[in-house]
């Protein structure tokens, strides 16, 4: 592997001149920039990106740390990060802690998880990175991320209780409000709701929405008309009984997963979904577009949140001083399909 020097002296022009080309910068000939990266290429050069880094400080590289790699969310949101980083010629490095593995739906083990947390972060920074992207399993506070002179963070499908902190995540609160209109649309008045864990951020933010809705339209706001779960497809199924014996006519599951339990129990007991029973789930995952009756659903832009996480994390190196946004929210979309009958005019 030649070094930028050995190259220089195969091309026959200074270092300067090899340097410029390789970094993109004016004033050398097309000819000249021609005949170095033909060299390069021919040598098999790599950059010295801890050189690099000393000279210009800047390592043109991020850190993005994972809570889990394995959930569904996350390589949406990696692959907007990476497109974001290829078309602005940086690279990133990608750690992985694993929450879902290690500790599931459970709540507790913060101490534990901080430690995970902060050596990840240790070893990000001992390669140079010019700052971190923290991905979350689902959207929840952090606690341990803080604003730091030596540091850049930005939150993706999270955020941290340091509002200085950028985070990216989407509209649950909407997203629900959208689906109640939705199905109110459709001459359903008795929405059946199954709901997510009571101290979820997603499972609060979407009762807010759907109230909201519902009020909207004049609609009376019934509490029994909700059965909490525990976002398994399990659960689904259990709640599903109860909220059709309670009179429903249609059902939002919070999920896919849980969605997929309600349509479970309503193919056992000749219950057609589309006809009997408008049902509709959350997250658009795979199972939604291959189900029988095929799943609505709600689409979470998650290309999108990583996308615009790097793009913010970038701006922030590359435009010091200029503000960034505290949170945003990005739009979810609603697909129509069997579940909900046919679409709505």
């Amino acid at each position: 592997m030649a070094t930028i020097r050995e190259l220089a002296q195969y091309v026959g022009v200074s270092i300067a001149t090899v340097s410029k080309v390789l970094n993109n910068q004016n004033g050398v000939s097309k000819e000249t920039e021609a005949l170095v990266l033909q060299a390069a290429k021919k040598l098999n050069y790599r950059p010295n990106l801890n050189a690099r880094h000393l000279k210009t400080g800047t390592s043109k590289t991020l850190g993005i740390i994972a809570e889990d790699l394995t959930v569904f969310n996350t390589p949406d949101i990696i692959d907007g990060i990476g497109v974001c980083c290829e078309s602005r010629s940086f690279h990133y490095i990608l750690g992985n802690l694993r929450f879902d593995k290690r500790f599931g739906h459970e709540t507790g083990n913060a101490e534990q998880k901080n430690r995970l947390v902060l050596d990840m972060m240790d070893q990000m920074l001992s390669k140079q990175v010019d700052g971190i992207i923290y991905i979350g399993c689902h959207s929840h506070a952090l606690a341990m991320l803080s604003r730091s002179e030596d540091t850049r963070f930005v939150c993706a499908y999270c955020y941290s209780e340091d509002p200085s902190i950028p985070a990216v995540i989407y509209d649950d609160r909407q997203a629900a409000r959208r689906v109640t209109d939705l199905l109110l649309s459709k001459g359903h008045a008795k929405i059946g709701i199954v709901a997510g864990t009571k101290d979820s951020f997603h499972t609060n933010n979407r009762l807010l929405g759907i109230q909201e809705s519902l009020y909207e339209h004049s609609v009376p706001y019934n509490p029994h008309f909700i059965c909490h779960g525990d976002w398994t497809r399990d659960l689904g199924y259990r709640c599903a009984p109860v909220l059709l014996e309670r009179g429903v006519t249609a059902i939002f599951a919070m999920n896919d997963l849980m969605a997929m339990g309600v349509l479970d129990y309503c193919n056992h007991n000749h219950i057609e979904v589309g006809r009997d029973l408008a049902l509709i789930g959350f997250d658009n995952r795979e199972i939604s577009s291959v189900s029988r009756p095929a799943l609505s659903t709600v689409a979470l832009p998650l290309f999108e949140i990583g996308h615009t996480a790097a793009s913010i994390m970038l701006d922030m190196i590359e435009k010091e001083g200029v503000a960034q946004p505290s949170r945003i929210l990005l739009d979810c979309a609603i697909i129509e399909r069997e579940s909900t009958g046919f679409p709505s005019a």
